[in-house]
């Protein structure tokens, strides 16, 4: 019982928590107009969103807007904010909205080259966007492609990757892309050939898009391999280039290499190579002359006198020896883009800890079910409750499988949009709680609880009331 001196004082309830089906009807209608801009799959885009806000719930989410974690990088001269992370008060990008969020999401992945064959994908084939994000480096989680497959499906997020725009929002998109292929300035000709300038911080992904080509067909119109990197002031060409010129010959000046006399010329680079009697990696030494019509008789001096040796030898052992398994990647741009992905070697999302907000091996999991397990026994061993796992899980009771499989999120710990409680000063005892967690979520320590409530120890049960207030003077 109180004193008559003390003075309770009520903390005031937390807004309520926002569910997967809530966040998926708030934002859906986001992913979607994102789908159309940048050919990522709704669902994708739905699925990472959902994982790495905790459906919105996150402090990132709910103060900064930011849906997907992106840090601030040296790039960034927008609002911030900090929060401990791989490293204690990193500084993440702050939104006006969360439809930024959503477009800087989307923009990362297109100007980032490891990304770049994805957006040759259809947008219905959301299993292979999985897998591709994560051979690609996005996260580092080895269950990651599998987590949102199964989220995708469970979710039935797929159904928005097949939503067709209105006409009025058919000719707002066209508009709006015709806007962006006017500022990359005027267009060039060069040899009869399409192209354009490379505008600051571009990406041949984006490029691809805005004037409705493959990506596949910007690396071979430039004659590209898969690990090239777009930057501002390249000669960019939307169409094939020539097997010819008008002009003869071309005098090679320092640091100038065949790939760059190719785009110089709007030359394949390929039939460059053949009239000049070289190799594929042979460079010309500076002074040299390079045919552009005619075959010569003679190949040039090379700039690496050693090249021509080791393409030899190189030629040589692929005939002599079995192919070995690292062969299976290379950086040849093909028509395919699931044989682009699959010959491109995997990264190490390491990599991406500057760029992106990693996604935590703990932040969303499998957990396969044991002989003798409950859901609440899962939730209590994992800090979640029943029906967060019931919600991620589309179960419609608490049974479970011995072998079935569960999402699990931490993240995302409670799937009630009431918890707390509304009720001023008092909690429900709800199943999987404790009394060290009701204190934690109510800023309260143990022992207060405790102490307004008699309680002679830390045992609570299911349905019991607590008051929950903090006692001052």
């Amino acid at each position: 019982m109180l004193a008559q001196t003390d003075t309770i004082v009520v903390k005031a309830p937390a807004a309520p928590k926002q569910t997967v089906e809530q966040y998926i009807e708030k934002y859906s209608a986001i992913a979607i107009d994102e789908m159309y801009r940048s050919k990522i799959p709704a669902s994708i885009t739905l699925a990472q969103g959902i994982l790495e806000s905790g459906n919105g719930n996150s402090r990132l989410a709910v103060e900064a807007n930011n849906h997907f974690g992106i840090k601030c990088k040296k790039t960034w001269t927008g609002k911030t904010l900090y929060e401990d992370d791989d490293a204690p008060q990193e500084c993440f990008r702050k939104y006006d909205a969360a439809i930024d969020s959503y477009r800087d999401h989307s923009d990362f992945l297109m100007n980032n080259t490891r990304y770049a064959f994805l957006f040759d994908l259809d947008r219905t084939d959301y299993k292979s966007w999985a897998h591709g994000l994560k051979k690609a480096g996005y996260a580092t989680n080895p269950q990651y492609a599998e987590l949102l497959i199964t989220f995708i499906e469970r979710h039935k997020l797929n159904r928005f990757d097949g939503v067709k725009l209105s006409e009025e929002e058919d000719r707002e998109l066209k508009e709006d892309k015709a806007e962006i292929v006017k500022s990359y300035g005027k267009e060039i000709i060069n040899n009869g050939v399409l192209g354009i300038i490379a505008k600051p911080n571009e990406s041949y992904a984006q490029i691809a898009m805005d004037y409705d080509l493959k990506v596949y067909q910007i690396y071979r119109n430039n004659d590209l391999q898969k690990d090239a990197v777009c930057r501002e002031g390249d000669t960019v060409y939307l169409k094939a280039k020539k097997l010819k010129t008008d002009s003869l010959f071309h005098v090679v000046a320092h640091g100038q290499t065949m790939h760059w006399v190719s785009q110089r010329y709007a030359v394949k680079l390929d039939k460059l190579i053949e009239r000049n009697l070289m190799f594929p990696g042979q460079e010309p030494a500076a002074g040299e002359t390079i045919y552009l019509r005619n075959k010569r008789d003679k190949a040039p001096k090379f700039a690496d006198a050693n090249i021509l040796d080791a393409v030899i030898v190189k030629d040589t052992m692929a005939v002599l020896e079995p192919i070995k398994q690292d062969t299976t990647y290379n950086t040849k741009v093909y028509e395919s883009p699931l044989l682009n992905l699959e010959t491109q070697k995997p990264v190490e999302a390491i990599q991406e800890v500057d760029t992106l907000h990693e996604f935590k091996e703990n932040l969303s999991f499998f957990h396969t079910v044991q002989a003798g397990e409950t859901l609440y026994g899962i939730g209590k061993k994992y800090g979640v409750r029943v029906d967060a796992i019931m919600y991620l899980n589309l179960l419609q009771d608490d049974r479970i499988e011995v072998g079935e499989r569960l999402i699990i999120n931490p993240a995302i710990s409670s799937a009630d949009t009431k918890e707390p409680q509304s009720t001023p000063g008092v909690h429900v005892v709800r199943q999987g709680e404790t009394l060290f967690s009701i204190a934690k979520s109510y800023g309260l320590s143990v022992g207060d609880i405790k102490a307004t409530n008699n309680l002679s120890d830390d045992q609570v049960h299911i349905g019991q009331k607590l008051v929950v207030v903090k006692v001052g003077n």
